[in-house]
């Protein structure tokens, strides 16, 4: 069944119901078609997009892949996933010996609440047990049977 008027995808997506409602002639919207078409070829990814992608597809704490030719493609993405860990852990890290020096230097309303600085420490516990399962190989015997 042939539909009484051509569909133009990409204004479709980007007004939705009010594209039926604006009654472009056809021409226009086949312009506006058109360059939506050619702007969404040419605009660059947004950061957050291309990290989620990098992510996804193993990259490292740098955002770059992971270079080394003898690994399977599986252990590379749990080493990128290792040293985006370890970035973490620094991270933390950092904001610990940050709240530190607040304890040690400034007045009461400047400290770091002590419950943020025990759920970084457990971050940092957590995140430093999730980089060492993904570098040790599995070894049976090693296994934990006791819920830890």
């Amino acid at each position: 069944m042939n539909t009484p008027y051509p569909t133009y995808p990409c204004p479709q997506s980007l007004l939705g119901d009010a594209l039926s409602s604006l009654a472009l002639p056809d021409a226009t919207a086949k312009a506006l078609e058109d360059a939506l078409s050619v702007a969404e070829e040419t605009a660059p990814p947004s950061a957050f997009f291309a990290r989620l992608y990098g992510l996804a597809h193993g990259h490292g704490a740098d955002g770059q892949p992971c270079q080394n030719r003898k690994l399977s493609d599986a252990r590379m993405r749990g080493m990128a996933e290792a040293t985006r860990c370890m970035a973490a852990v620094s991270a933390c890290g950092r904001v610990l010996l940050a709240a530190q020096a607040a304890r040690e230097l400034d007045d009461a309303e400047a400290q770091c609440p002590p419950q943020v600085e025990e759920g970084l420490l457990h971050a940092v516990i957590v995140l430093a047990d999730h980089a060492d399962a993904l570098v040790s190989p599995v070894d049976p015997s090693r296994r934990r049977s006791d819920g830890d």
